[in-house]
């Protein structure tokens, strides 16, 4: 009888083992699948309109893509900080933020948060992130964000140190 038991324990161990595997497999797999269809978009962000985030795409050039930056007939004197934005256009188009999107800026006044030794503030918070732009002339940075977006919907806004 005490056979029987330890087999059916053993049974029931191996069978969630491989069960919790199998789910594991799966959510990677999910993971990865979503990055994939993630696009990430380099912005100046022109408005917040309830869900709708009002964006300028630009393109970024880093040093690394000489070629690139040649082609639009500018010398590294142009460059001077290592990169180069460059909009053919103003033209805006809308994305949509969600309760999901994550928000992440550096807080170069220590009002939101952040501290002398880490200045990033990381939120879900729209409306944080929305008092923070608010802090830019005009409710508009000066300088664009990074933005993640997946299938028009904003995952996660980046600002990153640029000068």
């Amino acid at each position: 009888m005490k056979k029987t038991w330890m087999v059916v324990i053993i049974g029931i161990l191996i069978f969630g083992l491989v069960g919790c595997g199998k789910e594991e497999i799966e959510n990677r797999e999910a993971m990865e699948h979503a990055q994939a269809d993630a696009t990430e978009v380099c912005a100046y962000i022109r408005a917040i309109k309830g869900d709708i985030l009002v964006i300028d795409p630009v393109e970024y050039i880093s040093s690394e893509d000489s070629d690139r930056f040649a082609s639009y007939k500018h010398t590294d004197d142009d460059m001077l900080d290592g990169y180069y934005l460059y909009n053919e256009d103003e033209e805006t188009e809308n994305v949509r933020l969600t309760a999901q999107t994550e928000y992440s800026f550096l807080d170069w006044t220590r009002e939101f948060g952040g501290t002398d030794e880490d200045i990033r503030v990381l939120t879900k918070d729209k409306k944080i992130f929305q008092k923070y732009l608010d802090t830019y002339t005009d409710g508009k940075p000066g300088m664009p964000f990074f933005l993640e977006l997946d299938d028009g919907e904003v995952v996660r806004i980046l600002e990153k140190p640029m000068a």
